[in-house]
């Protein structure tokens, strides 16, 4: 877990406090905001069912959601994350085990995939991040939505806060 705490709450929503976190942790670390898959694995299991399902994991960070969905059969996922540094870091962590995995430097507001590229886009924690200079993460505004969620077909959006 990273050492580098922020001075401001705000920081959390900025790309520069994410690359200077990941340059920090290159010793292959993970941290999972709030629930790991096992916590998660019955809830996903049951709102996923179909195991090829096309999966846009919002903001992924160096959290093991992804490589543990993977490990249950989940293997057509793509990560993303406005830190390139992060994203390096996980293109090499995963490129042997996971090869078919997809890791893109994104930023969530401003996604490049077609739309309805993907079944399922799965938000876990990043919201919360976006959020902390202003508004309410229970109550985003309407761009936000929109922009992180213009890719996915209408059948399922999950954000796990």
């Amino acid at each position: 877990m990273s050492t580098i705490l922020p001075v401001k709450n705000e920081e959390y929503g900025t790309k520069d406090y994410w690359d200077q976190r990941y340059t920090e942790e290159q010793n292959n670390d993970s941290f999972d905001w709030f629930k790991s898959y096992a916590d998660l694995a019955h809830l996903l299991r049951e709102l996923i069912p179909n195991k090829s399902s096309r999966i846009l994991m919002l903001g992924c960070g160096n959290s093991r959601l992804s490589e543990d969905m993977w490990e249950d059969g989940y293997c057509n996922i793509v990560n993303v994350d406005y830190s390139g540094v992060l994203i390096e870091q996980m293109k090499k962590r995963h490129s042997t085990i996971r090869p078919e995995m997809e890791w893109h430097e994104m930023d969530v507001r401003n996604l490049i995939f077609e739309d309805g590229s993907f079944d399922v886009a799965i938000d876990k924690g990043t919201m919360d991040a976006m959020m902390t200079a202003k508004g309410d993460v229970w109550d985003p505004p309407q761009q936000v939505i929109e922009d992180c969620n213009k890719e996915v077909d209408e059948t399922l959006r999950y954000s796990i806060s």
